[in-house]
């Protein structure tokens, strides 16, 4: 295990092998949302940095900023990932080597951001969440590339920005269970659609692993990401 870390790595990536996940991604890197969102039932959190946050139309610093709300929330005990930056602010070598050691279990960036190097880093024992987006699908990544260069989870953020915040439909749950079935890999849909909690189980039909619910659905304050949190995970244990 590399120092620092005080939980066994990937818990993430192992939930997932038997469970129908409920993720939250903060829409800023607060203590006490996090702690809000896991009262409620999040099983995971996600946590970002260098970033503006389209959904929220909120901004956050640089690792240096956001290091110690980053550390509270990691140490309220369950699995945080993050998205290191996005364009030319994408975290470097030596800043995921950081993160790996203050304990983050996964990281999570569209393709095209995704530094290559970061599909094969000894040095870390992050999972590795790639999102497919709207106009990148990178099947050989998942098809055509040695496991050891695959990531390990897969967040189907392919709906355009004009999108966000419309209905579920059809041929979104069938491009969620495309992907699924062609990646073989755990799929996380995010709510990039204003996805309801009694629309969970068309998901898991669908092949994916878990929903991650983000501003569009949650809202930004304490009390709307506790009562949102609450009703997703409400509906996720009556299928179980």
């Amino acid at each position: 295990m590399v120092p620092g870390h005080t939980e066994a790595p990937r818990r993430l990536e192992r939930f997932l092998r038997d469970n129908f996940a409920l993720l939250v991604s903060l829409p800023r890197n607060d203590p006490e949302l996090a702690e809000v969102a896991l009262n409620a039932g999040a099983d995971g959190l996600k946590v970002h940095i260098n970033l503006h946050h389209h959904a929220s139309g909120l901004d956050t610093g640089s690792l240096d900023e956001e290091a110690p709300r980053i550390e509270e929330i990691i140490a309220l005990g369950a699995p945080v990932g993050i998205v290191p930056g996005g364009g030319d602010d994408v975290a470097s070598r030596e800043e995921m080597r950081r993160l790996n050691e203050m304990g983050i279990d996964f990281f999570d960036l569209y393709a095209d951001d995704l530094r290559a190097w970061m599909l094969r880093m000894a040095d870390t024992e992050m999972s590795v969440m790639v999102a497919f987006g709207a106009d990148c699908w990178p099947w050989g990544l998942v098809e055509d590339v040695r496991e050891d260069s695959r990531p390990d989870m897969i967040e189907a953020s392919i709906i355009q920005h004009e999108g966000y915040g419309g209905p579920l439909t059809a041929s979104d749950v069938s491009s969620y269970a495309e992907i699924a079935r062609r990646s073989g890999l755990p799929v996380i849909v995010p709510t990039q659609r204003a996805i309801c909690p009694d629309e969970v189980g068309v998901l898991r039909d669908a092949g994916t692993a878990g929903v991650l619910i983000g501003a569009i659905v949650t809202g930004t304050e304490l009390a709307e990401v506790a009562h949102v949190t609450s009703a997703f995970r409400e509906a996720i244990d009556l299928l179980m």
